[in-house]
């Protein structure tokens, strides 16, 4: 069986959850739906990427299967290794590897090494070295390897993609990457330029224009209650806003105003240096969000009727986008966007245009 929107991938257990037998009831779900791709979130906690990896290969046969995203310092590349090609063989091929910069602060109190960008452009290397030569030594920014080696590498390495937003990470998807992931709530405008920064970077490093395939990661509510929209759209992204050096980031890449974001940061809510992320529920910062300037969630999210939110996603890929992952709704939530967007969907130009990723050879960007 095939997916009927290959285009279209979507979150399992967004945000934070303490239930992961969720996953048993929403892969299925997206499957019977069409859609295309799931992606399990790592976080550490009740989400362990690999687990919801290998449940959501055993209990499907055709919705392919990314790592939303994982971050390689608290990885040892042999188990990156190991967990790809499991993985490959587990889901008959229908797997990709997706990775993250994360934070920085995270990676210090863990005692872990922080990411970088040249670990960024290894970390695929050493993996496709392991998955199409079986083995791979010498000394990097990763790490010291005397001798990483696999018995009998996989028949099908798996695709690898990078969550990106700034303008080095995007350019650095491009050489290296099989594709690259955007972050939630930019602009129509702003896909539109990280997409061509990606594929001109492809193209400087020698690879065909569009080996490194863009997917936008769109944030939608469809025909939600008003506390449920709140708690998808304004809430999520307040997540991130409130991280500082992240929301200016956010700000400019958007054309934003960042002047807003000292009014939320020093909100009463924040005392004592509370996180809108850890210590609030999706459904307590409504006062915080009512800050927002009204044009940040229409310009960057899809809220509203289904109708809207499936002319949305048309928006992304008139933007660049080869792909859209649906993120903050549950897959029982999208079942009326579904229906509205395959009345204005493309078919035409996806039955000749695979949004899905494909393995680049060991050397690739160097």
């Amino acid at each position: 069986m095939s997916q009927e929107f290959p285009e279209l991938g979507i979150y399992t257990l967004p945000g934070r959850i303490s239930d992961p037998q969720r996953t048993l009831e929403e892969v299925p779900l997206a499957e019977e739906l069409g859609i295309g791709s799931i992606w399990p979130a790592e976080r550490y906690d009740y989400k362990n990427v690999e687990v919801l990896c290998g449940a959501a290969a055993a209990i499907t046969s055709s919705i392919k299967i990314a790592t939303g995203l994982m971050n390689y310092p608290t990885h040892h590349p042999m188990e990156l290794c190991s967990f790809g090609a499991t993985m490959s063989h587990l889901s008959g091929n229908r797997f990709a590897m997706g990775f993250g910069r994360g934070f920085d602060r995270l990676y210090d109190v863990f005692g872990s090494p922080r990411a970088n960008m040249q670990g960024l452009s290894e970390i695929p290397e050493v993996l496709r070295s392991l998955w199409n030569n079986g083995m791979f030594s010498g000394e990097n920014s990763i790490g010291k390897f005397p001798y990483l080696f696999m018995k009998t590498p996989p028949d099908n390495a798996p695709p690898m993609l990078l969550g990106a937003m700034g303008p080095k990470t995007l350019a650095l998807a491009g050489r290296h990457y099989d594709g690259v992931l955007l972050h939630p709530f930019l602009t129509d405008r702003a896909i539109s330029e990280s997409a061509e920064i990606v594929r001109s970077a492809a193209e400087q490093a020698g690879r065909d224009r569009n080996a490194c395939k863009v997917w936008a990661t769109l944030v939608s509510a469809a025909d939600q209650s008003e506390e449920e929209t709140l708690a998808i759209g304004p809430a999520r992204l307040l997540t991130y806003v409130h991280m500082d050096g992240y929301g200016e980031l956010m700000c400019k890449i958007n054309g934003w105003d960042p002047a807003v974001l000292r009014e939320i940061r020093n909100h009463p809510l924040f005392e004592g240096g509370k996180s809108a992320d850890q210590d609030f529920t999706r459904y307590e910062t409504a006062e915080v969000t009512s800050l927002f300037p009204d044009h940040w969630m229409p310009e960057s999210a899809a809220l509203g009727s289904a109708e809207h939110c499936a002319n949305r996603l048309n928006d992304q890929f008139d933007a660049g986008a080869d792909g859209v992952l649906i993120h903050g709704s549950l897959p029982r939530q999208v079942k009326t966007l579904l229906a509205a967007y395959r009345k204005v969907r493309r078919k035409d130009y996806f039955e000749q245009h695979d949004p899905w990723f494909a393995p680049s050879p060991v050397g690739t960007g160097f």
